[in-house]
């Protein structure tokens, strides 16, 4: 997420409350909670002191202790109470849930839970804040995938992959699913190739479950990369499409240091490239190196080309 002011203000609006429930808790802990950086984090708190009732004398101003890593809060103004929902979070926050729901229709005591938590959350608006149609698109496989992710199972899929128009069988090690633009995909070791690849959940035609993956086929699991981009303003529509993959955003004069952890370097590659000159690696190196080399043989191939 784009770190604007708005979201700044909702997030220390936030932090006061939190911090008062859990008093000498950490920098790294609570920008690990808040999903900022640790600088990020000081910065606003830097900013917490400033903010009071009016009058702002040392009187009105919230009050707390920032130092040797830890936070405590003395005097929080009227701040010491979570903020309410918005009507437009609350049906946010009943959605996600009832996504989650749907992904863990085979855990009974996953599901209980959710459901609890789901009423509290609906009895907090109105009861037409969110009203649920009917709907028949749900994927006949939901229960197979969840099944092989609580029990670390394989599954065997007949896939219609869409670029390349054909349908293909895979055996795979499904990681996790997430919903991405009112589409559920899965994320999976790609067992063939040894390499993570994500499936549209609509487009798999088959699913059987498998065998319980062996620890060699689980220890060859692709490495996960930490990568920093340098991401202009004007390319901010990256930023949100890849939300899901995105650990953390910070603002810059005119780009945003976007750091993200994944494993699939051929994709971000192409994705880079695709945007330059709108996005740059700051690091790993290894990947500045080869974004560079993969960019030169590109334009050298364009070169040969147009001189034929």
């Amino acid at each position: 997420m784009v770190d604007t002011a708005a979201t700044r203000a909702l997030r220390t609006m936030d932090l006061i409350p939190y911090i008062l429930e859990n008093p000498g808790i950490s920098i790294r802990e609570l920008a690990k909670q808040f999903n900022v950086t640790e600088k990020q984090l000081e910065i606003d708190l830097q900013l917490v002191f400033m903010c009071g009732l009016p009058g702002y004398t040392p009187y009105e101003l919230i009050d707390l202790v920032f130092e040797d890593g830890v936070v405590s809060i003395i005097d929080p103004q009227v701040l010491n109470r979570p903020r309410k929902f918005a009507k437009s979070e609350l049906v946010v926050i009943t959605l996600g849930l009832q996504i989650l729901m749907e992904l863990n229709r085979s855990n009974t005591e996953r599901l209980g839970k959710l459901s609890v938590l789901a009423e509290k959350i609906t009895k907090l608006g109105s009861s037409s804040s969110v009203i649920f149609s009917p709907t028949g698109s749900e994927s006949p496989y939901l229960e197979i995938i969840t099944q092989a992710i609580s029990q670390g199972k394989r599954i065997n899929l007949t896939y219609h992959s869409l670029i390349k128009d054909a349908i293909t069988e895979r055996e795979v090690l499904p990681h996790n699913l997430y919903f991405m633009n009112g589409n559920l995909y899965l994320s999976a070791l790609d067992l063939s190739i040894n390499s993570d690849r994500v499936f549209k959940v609509d487009l798999i035609k088959k699913c059987l479950l498998g065998e319980v993956a062996s620890k060699e086929a689980i220890g060859s699991e692709s490495k996960s990369f930490d990568i920093v981009l340098q991401v202009k303003k004007s390319h901010r529509n990256f930023i949100e499409r890849n939300s899901s993959i995105i650990s953390a955003t910070e603002e810059m004069s005119d780009h945003f240091m976007v750091h993200i952890q994944m494993s699939n370097l051929e994709w971000l590659k192409r994705s880079i490239l695709s945007n330059a000159p709108g996005i740059k690696v700051v690091s790993p190196t290894t990947l500045v190196g080869e974004v560079r080399q993969l960019a030169t043989s590109l334009l050298a191939s364009y070169q040969a080309t147009k001189a034929i």
